[in-house]
């Protein structure tokens, strides 16, 4: 059992708030309905999640995060029988962060001035994509907004999931290449150098492959931060020109090619575009349309003007699936039932098909990556601290014989 935050409408659309014993949070919600009310949001009450969004309302600007809070909370207001300025009204008046208060309130004052819900969205483009838009406003003309705003939440999280997913998985082999890394970095020229002083006075020359060792580490030791600088400088100036448009273009063109690289690139935006035509082809956006906000989905620049490609293809009369298919950017099977979909009729429900097959390969060769990349790295530091440490070994050894 726990206590829980409420917010809820009541019969008159006013907004209730109380706190509410329960053991979880659909509890809570039935028995409000119970008594007439339709729950707008339940939070478990404690100390630690009072403290966390206190300490978020003073960011000025909205994150991903804002914004599906806003996509899923409209949706469920306008489920509910508001209409959009007064659902808007209703999240200014329940928010407690400043950023979203103006937000919302800017939203509620262009409808006053009679733009449209999308038309409103539009005018906020750092928040809103043009497939967010696009959506929105096809939502409106079919009467079906609350439906489309529904389906572009579920569209963000699942792409959100995907994310979530790779960044997960990478969490750990990050931690042991950086920790395994700086273990190198300090055994060479913190360690090593400690041995320099006893191997002088061996009286003897000490092995090629140990004099080395020892070369290195005297090297590291005494230009510690400018080895550190020489190590942190080209990150920093290929970041820079990555961030350039010619940058860019050359990483994407490269991304492409690289062998290892280029599958996981050619799954991810197959992955992101089919799913975008899958949500906005069923959601009644022409195709065309839909081809042109995919470009925008894509990362890599290359899919882009292979999407821009296809776009002016389509208005000139051609199939989409002939047009991608000779640029060999995508995957044979991706093609081929996107070309079946066009004669068929069914371009979103093949669409949908191809995202779901790609994502999971995605998947899998993102989990077949980390179990090979682990065990080597894994080998690799092994290898080298086992022979840093025979090799001071064997010298150590040969000292006592001669002493002997």
């Amino acid at each position: 059992m726990g206590f829980y935050n409420y917010s809820a409408l009541d019969s008159e659309n006013i907004i209730k708030e109380g706190v509410l014993e329960g053991p979880d949070e659909a509890a809570i919600a039935r028995h409000l309905m119970l008594q007439g009310f339709r729950p707008l949001d339940i939070q478990l009450h404690s100390s630690s999640r009072m403290s966390l969004p206190m300490f978020r309302f003073r960011s000025r600007k909205l994150t991903k995060s804002d914004i599906n809070f806003f996509t899923k909370q409209i949706a469920l207001l306008l489920n509910a029988g508001l209409s959009v300025d007064v659902a808007l009204r209703v999240m200014k008046q329940q928010s407690g962060k400043p950023a979203f208060k103006e937000f919302t309130g800017q939203i509620e004052r262009d409808l006053k001035e009679g733009k449209s819900f999308s038309q409103a969205l539009a005018r906020q483009p750092e928040y809103f994509s043009s497939m967010y838009i696009n959506m929105a406003r096809a939502g409106e003309e079919g009467g079906i907004l609350p439906t489309m705003l529904v389906k572009i939440s579920e569209y963000r999280t699942t792409f959100e999931d995907l994310k979530q997913f790779i960044v997960s998985a990478s969490i750990y082999p990050v931690i042991l290449i950086a920790v395994g890394a700086v273990a190198l970095f300090l055994l060479v020229s913190l360690i090593l150098p400690k041995f320099e002083v006893l191997f002088e006075g061996i009286g003897q020359q000490l092995p090629f492959h140990v004099r080395l060792l020892m070369d290195v580490s005297r090297l590291v030791s005494k230009n510690f931060f400018l080895i550190v600088l020489l190590l942190v400088l080209p990150p920093v100036f290929i970041s820079a020109y990555l961030r350039t448009r010619e940058g860019r273009q050359t990483a994407d063109r490269l991304a492409i090619r690289l062998p290892l690289i280029s599958g996981f690139v050619r799954d991810i935006e197959t992955t992101k575009i089919f799913r975008t035509l899958e949500v906005l082809v069923n959601n009644g956006v022409h195709l065309a349309t839909a081809l042109k906000i995919s470009s925008g989905v894509a990362s890599n620049s290359e899919y882009q003007r292979l999407l821009n490609r296809a776009t002016q293809a389509l208005k000139e009369g051609q199939r989409v699936g002939k047009r991608i298919k000779s640029e060999g950017l995508l995957p044979d099977l991706a093609v081929e039932l996107l070309s079946i979909g066009e004669e068929s009729g069914r371009v979103g429900q093949v669409c949908g098909q191809v995202a779901d097959h790609y994502e999971n390969e995605l998947r899998v060769r993102i989990k077949r990556l980390l179990a090979l990349i682990e065990p080597v790295f894994i080998l690799v530091i092994a290898f080298f601290i086992g022979y840093v440490v025979f090799s001071m070994l064997s010298v150590i050894l040969s000292i006592g014989e001669i002493a002997v």
